[in-house]
């Protein structure tokens, strides 16, 4: 099993927990978007996983459209995630940026890139991660696309992830959690620049140490406040009693 291969596993099984422990919640009707968003990143980080994308891919017609509806995924993962993460910041100006003109401009550009430059490619049967046709330049232009959105929204989102976890008026939790939300949007950022240079170097390896690498630190920015918001409530409930019993 290859290193990508594995970590991909890992993430997996985390993302799958972090899915399962939502559900609860938004049976309530609270918390959907965020459900519906580790959904979505687990879905995949499956498809990252040779033997899952080869039987999905099989059942799609084995024309790689597994890895065209994965990437679409992706975009709609950081989408959602964007929205909530601006919010959990208070950053009006990144909520504005992804749902103002200029963000859904971008983001109808950039779907309609990766959808046209996967068709222009010339990949006629399954291959994970399209690595068969590396060398076509067609298939390079659809990666590179394929993460502009994302880098997109990441570069919208740094700089009111950095203040909130600069700010001291917020609760440790939400300072951890908006640094580890700058830290790894702070790399998608950098996807771009890493598939540029996969044009005239190997940089394959590069990427995937950078994308999973993002994935964990994202992943466990609301994690962290999830779990401080739970400890909390846990802490409030045992003081009522004492509370009371002192009255």
């Amino acid at each position: 099993m290859s290193p990508s291969t594995l970590m991909a596993w890992v993430l997996l099984v985390l993302c799958s927990v972090l899915t399962l422990t939502r559900v609860p919640a938004a049976m309530r009707g609270h918390n959907r978007s965020s459900l519906f968003a580790f959904a979505l990143i687990s879905t995949v980080l499956a498809l990252a996983i040779p033997n899952i994308y080869a039987a999905v891919d099989a059942a799609l017609g084995g024309m790689n459209l597994a890895n065209l509806a994965s990437r679409v995924m992706l975009i709609g993962v950081f989408t959602i995630v964007g929205l909530r993460v601006a919010g959990a910041v208070g950053s009006f100006e990144a909520k504005e940026t992804i749902t103002g003109p200029l963000g859904n401009r971008v983001l109808a550009l950039c779907i309609t890139a990766t959808a046209a430059t996967f068709f222009l490619a010339d990949v006629p049967t399954s291959s994970m991660g399209l690595n068969a046709y590396a060398d076509q330049p067609w298939v390079e232009a659809y990666r590179f696309v394929s993460r502009l959105y994302p880098a997109f929204i990441a570069a919208a989102l740094v700089r009111g992830c950095t203040r909130a976890a600069r700010c001291t008026a917020r609760i440790p939790s939400a300072r951890w959690a908006a640094g580890l939300f700058a830290a790894g949007f702070g790399l998608v950022m950098t996807l771009p620049v890493w598939h540029g240079l996969d044009f005239w170097f190997p940089m394959q390896p590069a990427i995937d140490a950078v994308t999973y690498t993002a994935l964990v630190i994202v992943a466990l920015a609301p994690t962290l406040s999830w779990i401080s918001r739970r400890l909390d409530l846990r802490r409030q409930r045992n003081l009522i009693p004492r509370s009371k019993a002192r009255v």
